[in-house]
């Protein structure tokens, strides 16, 4: 996952434009946050708005209101956690103004049991360890995802050579238009086409025939359970690629996971509970490791 920045429509301003690089460095550096200046009414409410919004670990929201010309206001989640069964989130603020950074803040949520978010406790904290914690799990985010595409659908994409050549052998073997097919369950589940080209090579080479040890079958190695629970058969090329695409697109919209896609590649290969057990990263098993890192290598171009 890359940094990327996004706008807030906040109630009071309408959209407005996005931070500008030097306030993202001092956010990824964790340099120089600091509490944002405004009503314990109104820091409630636009924190509520972004939690609703569920940024993702890593992802920079930015905001200014016209009471405070020269104030801008960001808010990033650096970590996204499980404690006491509960999913948390840590929070760095970072408000600048007229250019310079003021104290550093962070804040912690967590789901209550009606599975609502708590309100954010800010706290002024110079706790090294957490900070250590904090930016080690932004720099395994960035590392994860580095030079990947959004998985958001598109059809402005490019096939790698590696791609191209075996889905050009296997649609000449097995008399299919397999291409068509991809960018069908692409498109009817909102996922980029090459993400899933990088799946069903990684998975089967293409070969809808294909079966594993375990019994997982065809391009996207659907174990039977799965395709029962999709309700697809996963011997017909076309539905086990709408089953395998949707249950991809159902990982990635996961609490936790919410859009990452090495976590959802993760969970697609070693399940959710096992990415939830090891606070939403990739499990420590060298299969799924392995996995993850050969389909972002594809799915990045490299």
């Amino acid at each position: 996952m890359t940094e990327k920045l996004i706008n807030y429509k906040s109630s009071r301003t309408g959209w407005l434009p996005l931070a500008g690089i030097l306030s993202c460095l001092f956010l990824l550096g964790l340099a120089g946050c600091a509490d944002l200046s405004t009503t314990e009414g109104q820091l409630r409410h636009d924190t509520n708005i972004l939690l609703e919004q569920q940024l993702r670990d890593g992802e920079i929201a930015s905001w200014t209101i016209p009471e405070e010309p020269g104030t801008e206001r960001n808010l990033a989640v650096f970590l996204t956690c499980t404690e006491e069964k509960r999913l948390c989130r840590y929070y760095y603020t970072v408000l600048v103004v007229n250019g310079r950074p003021e104290k550093r803040v962070y804040g912690r949520s967590c789901r209550n049991y009606q599975n609502n978010w708590e309100e954010v406790s800010w706290v002024i904290n110079d706790d090294p360890a957490m900070h250590r914690r904090i930016q080690q799990r932004y720099n395994e985010l960035l590392a994860m995802g580095k030079g990947a595409p959004s998985a958001d659908y598109t059809d402005m994409y490019r096939l790698p050579a590696l791609l191209s050549k075996n889905l050009g052998r296997a649609e000449s073997k097995y008399k299919l238009t397999l291409g068509r097919m991809i960018e069908n369950a692409s498109m009817d589940n909102r996922i980029n086409p090459l993400l899933i080209h990088a799946v069903v090579n990684t998975e089967s080479a293409y070969n809808p025939r294909a079966r594993s040890p375990v019994g997982a079958i065809g391009l996207m190695q659907l174990m039977p359970a799965t395709a029962g629970e999709l309700r697809v058969d996963p011997h017909i090329p076309e539905e086990n690629l709408d089953g395998g695409t949707r249950y991809l697109r159902q990982q990635l919209d996961r609490p936790g996971i919410k859009g990452s896609v090495p976590l959802a590649l993760a969970a697609y290969n070693a399940g959710y509970g096992n990415v939830r057990k090891h606070g939403y990263k990739v499990p420590p098993f060298e299969e799924t490791r392995n996995y993850v890192k050969k389909i972002m290598a594809l799915y990045a171009g490299q």
